[in-house]
């Protein structure tokens, strides 16, 4: 809805529980002037606590970079190549250590993110995503709609990136336990292989079941109906 309705040639997003620093929309506008290919750039999301009413800051990581292991199913989709976090020809996501503070990658993160409108805008977001209940990777769908735009996709760390503080929950949409919790979630992933199909991407099938296979053998009764249910809708 903030997408279709934007009127400005950038969109930033943030969580309603993190707090930004006082220049982050600075230094979104300078990282877009500075980068002309980009269509989406994703800042540092560190951890933050609330202690008897007062907002903790910290310097840690609210998200990890954790690469993924050279497999089959892990290989990039060919426009992909040149990233260090891409989407995989399975649908799934891959990721190697990046050289510097500023990297490709399609990793981008909905607590703190901006796009350029014209990458983004049309995507058919609500309609790839009608079926799900947790969202998950939404924002690399975004990422392959400016993709196809001809738009670059990056993340930044260090002292130029656009910085927020996550409020720590043991609760969250995403980070819930249980049976649903665990169905939905990877509902998202195996959905994920149709939704790029749709998009026109050069997914593999063979990659898409080998993955599917794999990843399986964790948590096996909610991921398998989960796979099932996914192959059964095709989103």
């Amino acid at each position: 809805m903030a997408i279709d309705n934007a009127i400005g040639d950038m969109i930033l997003f943030l969580d309603d529980d993190a707090v930004a620093e006082e220049k982050w929309t600075e230094k979104y506008e300078k990282l877009f002037i500075s980068l002309p290919n980009a269509g989406g750039i994703s800042g540092v999301t560190y951890r933050a606590y609330v202690r008897d009413g007062e907002l903790i800051k910290t310097n840690e990581y609210f998200y990890e970079y954790a690469p993924t292991k050279n497999v089959l199913h892990r290989k990039p989709l060919p426009e992909y190549f040149s990233y260090y976090g891409w989407i995989a020809r399975s649908g799934f996501m891959g990721a190697k250590m990046p050289p510097s503070e500023l990297f490709l990658s399609v990793l981008l993160g909905g607590v703190n993110m901006g796009w350029l409108r014209d990458a983004v805008k049309g995507c058919p977001l609500a309609e790839l995503f009608k079926r799900s209940k947790r969202g998950l990777w939404n924002e690399q769908t975004l990422a392959y709609c400016a993709k196809k735009r001809g738009y670059d996709t990056y993340q930044v760390l260090g002292a130029q990136a656009p910085s927020v503080w996550h409020i720590q929950h043991t609760d969250s949409l995403t980070r819930r336990k249980g049976f649903w919790q665990e169905f939905w979630i990877h509902y998202d992933r195996v959905a994920n292989y149709w939704r790029l199909k749709r998009l026109g991407a050069q997914v593999s099938l063979y990659a898409y079941i080998l993955a599917c296979i794999v990843s399986i053998r964790r948590r096996l009764l909610p991921r398998l109906l989960a796979t099932l249910y996914g192959w059964l809708t095709r989103i």
